[in-house]
């Protein structure tokens, strides 16, 4: 506990202490594998397990063979955690992948779907998954089997203050003119 010198002596400001930034490199890819770097999957899949209150996500893409990304999904969700998901132009992504996203958003109210839609020459390319505002993935992979798995991707889990800087800049996103949030009824 901290206290202000403009408090008086039986007031006191108590702040949090700061959450201490951490960097790690994970990949995908054979070419650099097992060289004491994790893996993307990996890392992804402790982000969700992990979670106890809230998941953001910005996806440019997501394959019909991302069955473990959207196990992830439907399991945190299960748990009651909130999740926010804004998926690159929705309508152009595989049809199973936009089917099982719309049946958990008719089914988990604190499931909360969004379509970027942009113009010709906008897209939602981030590729981040943030975990209360605590754990953060930033990388180059969309949400395929490729991705995760065998093409050569790169990504940075961070953790403290950055992580939360990442889910503050993400909610500019998500409360912005950019996304349309899809009904629960669709």
């Amino acid at each position: 506990m901290r206290t202000s010198k403009y408090a008086s002596r039986s007031e006191s400001i108590t702040t949090k202490p700061a959450m201490k930034n951490q960097t790690s490199v994970v990949v995908s890819g054979l070419a650099w594998m097992g060289s004491g770097v994790g893996s993307i999957e990996t890392s992804m899949e402790k982000l969700f397990r992990e979670a106890k209150n809230e998941i953001l996500i910005t996806s440019y893409a997501i394959s019909g063979a991302a069955d473990h990304f959207l196990d992830w999904l439907e399991t945190s969700l299960s748990k009651g955690i909130l999740i926010r998901i804004a998926v690159n132009k929705l309508g152009q992504q595989p049809g199973e992948v936009v089917a099982r996203l719309s049946n958990l958003n008719s089914i988990y109210p604190h499931f909360h779907l969004y379509d970027f839609q942009g113009n010709d020459v906008e897209d939602l390319h981030a590729k981040v998954i943030v975990a209360d505002r605590q754990s953060a993935i930033v990388g180059s992979s969309n949400l395929s089997r490729r991705g995760l798995l065998t093409n050569h991707e790169l990504a940075l889990v961070v953790s403290g203050q950055t992580a939360e800087v990442i889910a503050n800049t993400l909610d500019k996103l998500f409360t912005g003119e950019y996304l349309i949030r899809i009904d629960k009824s669709s």
